[in-house]
């Protein structure tokens, strides 16, 4: 627990690049399953407050 707490900032970092690769790639690719499947992941991530709905990672929310 004690190493999740110290390097919690790093973590962070990791979801918010995989968040951003991942929403690129699924972005690119043709089918829609994908696209489905990546929107219900951003949902569980977004209820555990780990990401904005939009897919921006928490605190750098896009202004639209």
């Amino acid at each position: 627990m004690e190493w999740i707490t110290t390097h919690w900032d790093d973590i962070l970092a990791i979801i918010g690049g995989v968040v951003v690769i991942v929403s690129t790639v699924v972005k690119l690719t043709a089918t829609e399953k994908d696209d489905t499947v990546w929107a219900k992941i951003l949902a569980v991530l977004a209820a555990l407050s780990l990401v904005n709905p939009d897919g921006s990672v928490i605190g750098k929310k896009e202004v639209k």
